[in-house]
């Protein structure tokens, strides 16, 4: 049986589509690989919310998952502290990788943040290992998306570690088709790039699958994710601000972010009563929370890294079956056209997107359309049980 070592700094409890993502995966390789995890803490959004018990949800502690502590918290709002939690992050797994008396065959690392990936560079040295590297979002691209670290030299040195990074790893697994596009546009061999996109399990496309009231008044706009420096959901407030004499509907969000408590001011300054804002919740809640909403908004800012991307939130709305509206471009626009799922509009088009979400909320049948739509795409193309096949491919591939 074939040993795996995966590295991660993001796993079971936290939140978000990293995380679960490599829940997933870890849970897959356990099934048919003799697995180890190499992770973290819980620690994102922040370490707090990790006291209470219903994040721990999952029956997931085992030998085989090992957890570095770090020293620096509250990192979420401060570029400063996110890279030094990196950074110290970085220097801990080097440590446990090189005191790590077992031997693995193949080494699977999650990133960003880029400096995991380096800890795989060197997992792969030493221990004489396939390197996969499952590429999640694009860096440096994405700090110049959101405007932050955008010195020449910083990114000069950040472009050079990712061009050794893809260079050095024997096979690289994207969760966009996008990335691939980008990764041949810089020298990478196309034969050893792999799409495996977010997927949603069994059990999750059952939630989507149960039958849900066609009239149901008022419908609920939902928003549930990262509050953060991507996200461009001003647009959001100001779609509920317009609709805020409508009794036919009300607006929702879930979501943690360095932008987080700025959206909660924003929704009390301007006194919405029609909208609430909570917290973040554990994943089962919110796609329970996704079940019982009528519509699910996505917006990101308009930059173009931004056209590679498609947010794990837009693959959930279409596992549950929900109308998207939103304000996206590239591979994201693309895929929810092409799926017939929802409605998408320019940044510049608020007007004709306030137009659409009147349309849905008015016709029933678009909706029940939408929804079979979404979720006939979801199960065809976002199935783990279905995906995970493609990662064991790269795994046996050269053998």
């Amino acid at each position: 049986m074939k040993k795996i070592l995966l590295i991660s700094q993001n796993f079971y409890p936290e939140i978000g589509s990293a995380a679960n993502r490599m829940k997933q995966l870890f849970r897959l390789f356990r099934r048919d690989y003799d697995a180890t995890l190499f992770t973290t803490e819980p620690q994102y959004p922040n370490r707090d919310m990790y006291e209470q018990e219903k994040f721990w949800d999952a029956d997931l502690e085992d030998a085989n998952i090992v957890r570095v502590k770090t020293r620096t918290s509250k990192y979420e709002a401060n570029m400063i502290l996110r890279f030094l939690l990196y950074f110290e992050t970085l220097c801990r797994f080097i440590w446990r990788i090189l005191t790590e008396k077992q031997s693995f065959d193949v080494v699977y690392v999650s990133s960003p943040p880029i400096s995991i990936a380096l800890a795989g560079l060197i997992a792969k040295r030493k221990m004489k290992a396939k390197l996969i590297v499952d590429i999640r979002d694009l860096w440096p691209e994405t700090l110049k998306g959101v405007g932050k670290f955008t010195s020449p030299i910083f990114l000069h040195i950040a472009y050079r570690l990712e061009k050794r990074i893809y260079k050095k790893a024997d096979e690289i697994i994207v969760n966009s088709e996008r990335f691939s596009t980008y990764m041949v546009e810089h020298g990478v061999d196309p034969d050893k790039i792999t799409f495996v996109p977010n997927s949603l399990t069994e059990e999750e496309f059952e939630l989507g699958a149960k039958k849900r009231p066609l009239i149901n008044e008022p419908l609920t706009v939902i928003y549930t994710g990262n509050i953060g420096l991507a996200q461009e959901l001003a647009s959001f407030i100001r779609m509920a601000d317009y609709f805020q004499d409508n009794p036919h509907v009300r607006f929702k969000m879930i979501g943690y972010g360095a932008n987080y408590q700025k959206l909660v001011d924003s929704v009390k300054e301007k006194e919405l009563k029609n909208i609430h804002v909570s917290p973040p919740d554990t994943r089962s809640n919110v796609l329970q929370e996704l079940a019982q909403a009528d519509v699910a908004f996505v917006s990101l800012v308009p930059h173009p890294v931004f056209e590679t991307v498609i947010p794990g939130k837009i693959v959930d709305y279409m596992g549950i079956g929900l109308p998207i509206i939103g304000m996206v471009s590239g591979y994201s626009e693309e895929v929810i056209n092409a799926s017939e799922t929802g409605f998408i509009f320019g940044h510049d088009k608020e007007q004709e997107m306030y137009r659409g979400l009147s349309h849905l909320i008015k016709d029933h049948e678009l909706r029940k359309r939408l929804h079979r739509n979404g979720l006939a795409f979801a199960k065809e193309n976002y199935s783990w049980q279905e995906n995970f096949k493609r990662i064991e491919k790269v795994i046996v591939k050269n053998e």
